[in-house]
């Protein structure tokens, strides 16, 4: 079973969190439950979960911190974030630590079932893939001596470290194989078979995910978030959110605007 870390200063909503949702029907298990950042760091360093829900806000260690100390040490747990903020730093810092969604206080419980049932099949599809081609050579090609330190399952994380840091800025595939150490052709191969997509589909997506986050939490307007994911006309920015989500940004801020009135 995946294993869960649910973390929140507020007793009653930990209390609701582990109980009100069907884990071992989604085939997870909660290893931990803290009310602080320094708390969650403890449980997490001893059970190395696979997902976090985790609060901004809270007392001796706030969330943010939380994350990025356990990135630092090298978790890849998939974390949905628990806001009621709205300022833009806590949502452009929250991109770059590779936040996976986020919940907006109050919580909608049916929401966050759906979710996290969707981050399951993710996590499990991702390591059937993994155990697969860390036993099979994916190229003929041999990759670069620099490479060769690093296994395939490292390449694509830090792969995916340089773009969540990196998205406002135009990114390619040179630049991405040249910070790895490795060829062209091999870097597509590897990413296409670890991520499922290959790297502009993945990079679209995540943009366009970092776009939605800033669009609900932050007033920033539509030019200034564009430009933070990485698309310096709002024009084509624009363009490109409607075809990922069938509404312009502004569509999509006023939908969510009314939906948590």
């Amino acid at each position: 079973m995946l294993k869960a870390l649910l973390v929140d200063d507020e007793a009653p909503i930990l209390n609701n969190l582990s109980k009100v949702l069907p884990w071992e029907e989604m085939g997870m298990k909660v290893v931990g439950l803290a009310r602080s950042g320094m708390e969650a760091l403890e449980v997490a360093d001893q059970y190395n979960p696979d997902l976090i829900l985790c609060d901004i806000r809270m007392p001796v260690m706030d969330g943010l911190t939380f994350i990025t100390k356990i990135r630092e040490k090298g978790s890849r747990a998939e974390i949905f974030l628990l806001t009621g903020y709205q300022e833009f730093e806590y949502a452009r810092e929250a991109i770059k630590l590779g936040v996976k969604d986020y919940i907006s206080k109050p919580i909608h419980y049916g929401e966050l079932e759906m979710k996290i049932r969707d981050i399951g099949e993710e996590i499990r599809k991702k390591r059937a893939k993994e155990k697969y081609y860390s036993t099979v050579s994916l190229i003929d090609e041999a990759p670069n001596p620099e490479a060769v330190k690093k296994t395939p399952e490292q390449l694509v994380t830090s792969a995916l470290e340089y773009i969540n840091t990196h998205m406002g800025q135009d990114l390619g595939i040179e630049e991405l194989s040249e910070h790895l150490s490795i060829s062209s052709s091999y870097f597509c191969l590897l990413f296409k078979n670890h991520v499922g997509l290959t790297f502009v589909e993945y990079l679209t997506r995540q943009r366009m995910e970092a776009a939605k986050f800033l669009l609900v939490n932050s007033d920033k307007n539509i030019a200034q978030i564009g430009s933070f994911v990485g698309y310096h006309e709002r024009r084509y920015f624009t363009k490109v959110f409607q075809k990922a989500t069938g509404m312009t940004p502004s569509e999509f801020r006023e939908m969510s605007g009314e939906a948590t009135v």
